[in-house]
């Protein structure tokens, strides 16, 4: 009986130090001066893009949230990887942060870079996409486009950023149906609806959110999503799935800092993300441009990431098929 009580009070005591550890923590982070200085966001894309667009409405109420002014700086090229080496080679005090999307980890699946999001410290996701589409100003329908496309072998040109995974597209497009494409470095979306609009392209891929107003005024025709299912705002437009071309699209905004950077801080900074990601305004804001908000917290990171790489590891396998790397 006394080694059973023993054993009870044992548990209890246990218990309680693991409680009063837990409650230490959420008080040192409640009571962390951080931030008392601007927050430096690198974002590895010219500014009118998905990320920067991101990174900005973000920065917009996690200022208000921490209380700091969030400064995005725009760091192009390499796909985001000249951005996501700078942050990782930044020190670790939570002043340094990169806001990013699957390039982190396409980058190392196709050997750009050695490091994906292991070689940062998490500090979450709260928005994400789930209505990137394809979109051209004189084709009407990707079957149009399609047709288009094997009558003119090469002409037909689409516009991206260098180094970007969009071009896995076009190399499933080339197995899929045949199909040979131009692909043109046309910058950031921005770049590419000026493009577009100038008649030097020929189709592009954007975020829906970003192009709506063209949409709208049916200056650009949507030719498709990058989806499972349709889209309930555009219920007459096809998936791309549908029409054979299996590239399925879910883009998340990843928000990281350099590794190493204290527990205390990533801490504060999750809270508050999460707190914005419950914002009424904040959610507005994102339905405007079509986006989701939906909160990752820096522990669901990891399998959430390595459940992305699945489908963006057969993607490259497609594009070093089709495009003999």
């Amino acid at each position: 009986m006394k080694k059973a009580l023993m054993v009870v009070l044992s548990i209890l005591m246990a218990c309680s130090l693991l409680f009063a550890a837990g409650s230490s923590e959420a008080a040192v982070a409640a009571d962390l001066k951080w931030p008392e200085r601007p927050i430096q966001v690198y974002v590895g894309a010219n500014a009118g893009g998905g990320i920067d667009t991101a990174a900005r409405l973000m920065g917009k109420y996690l200022e208000k949230e921490l209380g700091a002014t969030i400064v995005v700086s725009n760091m192009s090229g390499g796909a985001g990887s000249i951005a996501a080496t700078k942050v990782k080679e930044s020190k670790p005090d939570g002043y340094t942060m990169l806001v990013c999307h699957e390039a982190l980890l396409t980058n190392k699946i196709s050997g750009i870079t050695d490091f994906d999001y292991g070689a940062f410290t998490s500090g979450g996701i709260a928005l994400k996409v789930f209505t990137t589409c394809l979109l051209s100003r004189d084709y009407k329908s990707f079957d149009e486009l399609l047709a288009a496309a094997k009558s003119n072998p090469g002409k037909i040109k689409f516009g991206t950023e260098a180094a970007t995974n969009d071009t896995h597209i076009i190399a499933m497009m080339q197995k899929e149906f045949g199909t040979k494409i131009q692909i043109v470095d046309s910058g950031a979306i921005s770049n590419q609806i000026a493009s577009m609009m100038g008649g030097h392209i020929d189709f592009m891929k954007s975020p829906v959110g970003l192009v709506k107003d063209y949409v709208r005024t049916g200056e650009f025709n949507l030719l498709g999503f990058f989806n499972d299912n349709r889209n309930s705002d555009y219920p007459d437009i096809p998936t791309l799935k549908e029409k054979g071309l299996p590239f399925v699209v879910d883009k998340f905004f990843y928000a990281g800092f350099p590794k190493g950077t204290p527990n205390e801080i990533i801490e504060k900074f999750s809270s508050a993300l999460e707190r914005v990601s419950q914002n009424p305004e904040f959610i507005a804001d994102a339905k405007k441009i079509d986006y989701a908000v939906e909160y990752v917290s820096p522990a669901e990171i990891p399998a959430y990431f390595e459940a992305a790489k699945k489908n963006l590891v057969e993607y490259q396998k497609i594009y070093d098929e089709v495009m003999g790397n």
